[in-house]
């Protein structure tokens, strides 16, 4: 097999992998995002350093210590919900349940949990009662 034959064999399998992923995809979505900006720089930064009279190893070190800072820096997803967010949730519940909104009782739960890759748009956030929102608890992955 040839390494252009190689190179699409794995490019082929990467997209199929990523397409078992589909309850993820935000999450992933966002890990691979910030991976390409890590990536894109540590390469500008590979270029520089080997212009600019490092070795080839030098530089190579040197950019991926850069790309592992930047990768460090970049801050986490947010697990904050907006105003709005909280607000469109309750106008929903009340809507559909005909019950008012009671801090108390009810809690705001992610339909698609943030650890699966859930965001806080409008449309993945919902009112529970305090009860039912903490018997869900963590599933399994061989449950789902």
């Amino acid at each position: 097999m040839t390494p252009q034959q190689t190179t699409a064999l794995y490019v082929i399998g990467g997209f199929i992998a990523f397409s078992f992923f589909w309850r993820r995809r935000e999450a992933y979505a966002y890990s691979l995002r910030q991976l390409l900006i890590a990536l894109s720089i540590s390469a500008i930064a590979y270029v520089l350093l080997w212009k600019g009279g490092l070795s080839p190893i030098g530089a190579y070190i040197g950019a991926l210590v850069i790309g592992v800072l930047v990768r460090l820096a970049e801050p986490r997803r947010s697990r904050h919900v907006s105003a709005p967010a909280k607000r469109q949730a309750i106008a929903r519940f009340e809507k559909e349940t005909g019950q008012r909104f009671n801090r108390r009782i009810h809690e705001f739960d992610h339909i698609l949990a943030h650890s699966r890759g859930g965001g806080n748009a409008e449309d993945n956030i919902q009112v529970l009662p305090r009860k039912k929102n903490r018997s869900k608890g963590v599933k399994r992955w061989w449950r789902d």
